[in-house]
Parts: C-alpha cells; sequence; structure tokens
C-alpha cells in the first residue's frame, strides 16, 4: 500500500512527465549540435532572446503564447508541446503499469530516450549515442527488473 493517494500520484507523475518532456526538445534541438543541453537558457532561435521561465512552462506557456515567441513573435513549432505530452503520457503510464517498482524509472528512461532519438532522426537522420547507448544500458535494466518478460 502506497502513502501516496493513486490519483494525486498520477497528477504528480504527469506534470513530471510534461517538465521531462521540456527537456527533452532541448536535447532534440541541442545534441545533434553539439551543444550543452544545461547552458545557457534556452532561447528563441529566431530573435535569440532568452525565454523566461514562465514562458517556458510546458504546454500552458505555448497556448498562452498561441504557438509564438513572446519577443519577434516567431511560429513556435507544434512540436514542442507535442513532445511534452507525449512525455507526460510515458511517465503517468509507465507509473501505471509499474508502480513502485525499479521497472518504473528505467521503463520510462527506455520510452522517453526513444522520444529524443525519433525525433533526431527524423530532424537530421543522427543517432546521437548519449541517447543509444543510455538506451542500451536502460533496455538491459528493464530486462532484468521485468518479471513479466518470458524466459
Amino acid at each position: 500500500m502506497s502513502l501516496v493517494p493513486e490519483p494525486l500520484a498520477s497528477i504528480y507523475f504527469s506534470l513530471v512527465g510534461l517538465v521531462v518532456g521540456s527537456f527533452l526538445n532541448v536535447c532534440i534541438h541541442r545534441l545533434p549540435l553539439g551543444q550543452s543541453v544545461v547552458r545557457p537558457r534556452s532561447r528563441c532561435p529566431g530573435c535569440g532572446e532568452g525565454i523566461r521561465w514562465y514562458q517556458n512552462l510546458p504546454v500552458i506557456s505555448w497556448l498562452v503564447l498561441r504557438g509564438r515567441c513572446a519577443h519577434c513573435k516567431r511560429r513556435i513549432s507544434l512540436r514542442y508541446p507535442f513532445v511534452e505530452l507525449v512525455s507526460g503520457c510515458i511517465v503517468l503510464g509507465a507509473w501505471q503499469i509499474y508502480g513502485w517498482t525499479p521497472a518504473f524509472p528505467i521503463s520510462a528512461l527506455f520510452a522517453l530516450g526513444m522520444v529524443v532519438l525519433f525525433f533526431t532522426d527524423l530532424d537530421h537522420q543522427l543517432l546521437p549515442d548519449a541517447i543509444t547507448l543510455t538506451g542500451l544500458v536502460a533496455g538491459l535494466a528493464l530486462a532484468w527488473f521485468n518479471p513479466f518478460l518470458p524466459g
């Protein structure tokens, strides 16, 4: 039995997934260019203006800004909120399937890595080693911790 009520945990993990999705967008954009995913802070690719924290809230900011940069009004791709929503669903789904087991974070990490690989490959025909090798380790760990796999 868990100390956290299931509906509250579902909301929490959905929000965590949305935030992780925002970070995945950074990875999708920067890893193929050989840039750091940590610094500098997010900037508009059009005008180079820094994005404030309240303009970087997953999905909500895109809706509030109507899919445009707050400074130069350049369109922001629908892909950004899409990746965030998919990531929210992945984390929530992994938690609902595996619960509080080691398979939960490992399966979520593996699936989130697949999101980064998919969109990076779509844009650049490139699969970054940082993601593929992490996915390899996560996949092996998931096979180890998942009692439902055959054999």
